[in-house]
């Protein structure tokens, strides 16, 4: 049947029955489909010496003549071993439609546990962070930092007993505690770009400073930021123009332009965006919200300069999660590297606290 034939067929439909072809379409096909054909390479040992190996369930398969490993698009992908892909496509639309849609909600859109739905969410995440990197050049940022309580959301067998009392100090915790996540936040004037970096616990200190601004990443800047200590000393050091303004003014009375107004929206729009909208998110898993957030504040620049946002995203994520294959091993080994990020600031893998209250008896 010609192409033709089937619109003019279309036309006829009622809307029912034009809703009922819409979601018969959208079951019956992946985004991903038409990545099946295109491989270029072995995933495990990079050849270029493959040949095609039969299908599987509409699969292309693959063997490799180097390392003789059987492979197909998505092996060493964060799609590897996800079985139902065609329920992706409402999924990536909702990603890029920058709507945040609830666990529960999009489980039962999809009709997937949540586990599942929680599952994709991170995978996806997880192959969008290795592609978020910024560089700055030649132009003035905004610097700033915000916090948030370290969380252990949804973990269990934490030994906490006093659940009120336990509340109660957690809501002192604020600012400068060794119990709060720290977050780096870079705004660029010219290029209009934001930057975000999950860093530290506790107090900011020099080292914090050097391990974020990295000679590849910011050359040749003018950095506006408020008068911290830590701040001028790690400038001046590093021979890094530094134009301050005291923090409760948040502009400076001298030039009207030394101010960082546009960074402290941003970080302001993100402790709303975890605490409101997502009601939370432990701490393991932060550092893919940081990026989810920077992502979408890029896609509304887009939305700015009036570019053909949805196809392009769309076309963009997609690539991002079959030719990357670093964020499956990011969203594997999240456990690890928080652990990892808790003893670099004092922390056992289970977060007890050391300072004070409870001692080793409650954990944080």
């Amino acid at each position: 049947m010609k192409l033709e034939s089937i619109k003019y067929g279309i036309q006829k439909l009622s809307i029912k029955e034009k809703k009922d072809l819409i979601d018969f379409i959208k079951g019956s096909y992946s985004l991903f489909d038409g990545y099946s054909t295109c491989v270029k390479g072995c995933p495990v040992c990079q050849s270029s010496r493959i040949v095609k190996n039969g299908t599987r369930k509409g699969v292309q398969k693959y063997v490799c003549r180097h390392c003789e490993k059987n492979f197909n698009y998505k092996t060493n992908s964060v799609l590897a071993k996800i079985q139902k892909l065609n329920k992706w496509n409402e999924f990536v639309e909702d990603f890029t439609s920058l709507n945040i849609t609830s666990l529960k909600a999009m489980s039962q859109k999809l009709q997937v546990s949540q586990q599942t739905a929680f599952n994709w969410r991170h995978k996806l995440l997880s192959a969008m962070i290795p592609k978020a990197e910024v560089i700055f050049k030649n132009e003035a940022i905004e610097f700033d930092e915000t916090w948030l309580r370290l969380s252990r959301k949804a973990r269990r067998g934490l030994g906490i007993k006093d659940k009120s009392a336990y509340r109660k100090w957690r809501r002192k915790q604020t600012g400068d505690s060794n119990y709060n996540v720290k977050v780096f936040f870079t705004y660029g004037r010219d290029s209009r770009q934001l930057d975000t970096h999950q860093s530290h616990t506790g107090r900011t200190s020099v080292v914090d400073m050097e391990n974020y601004f990295v000679r590849d990443k910011f050359k040749d800047v003018t950095v506006f930021s408020d008068a911290h200590y830590t701040y001028k000393s790690f400038f001046r050091d590093n021979n890094i123009r530094h134009e301050t303004f005291i923090a409760k003014n948040h502009v400076s009375f001298s030039d009207k332009n030394v101010h960082n107004q546009t960074v402290n929206a941003f970080t302001r729009g993100f402790k709303f965006f975890v605490n409101e909208h997502l009601r939370g998110v432990s701490s393991k898993y932060l550092s893919f919200y940081v990026k989810w957030f920077q992502f979408i504040q890029a896609s509304k620049v887009q939305v700015l300069k009036k570019e053909e946002l949805k196809f392009n995203l769309v076309d963009e994520i997609c690539d991002n999660v079959i030719q990357d294959k670093l964020g499956i091993e990011l969203y594997r080994q999240a456990e690890v590297s928080f652990g990892r990020f808790l003893k670099n600031n004092g922390r056992t893998n289970h977060g007890n606290c050391k300072h004070h209250y409870y001692a080793d008896k409650m954990a944080a």
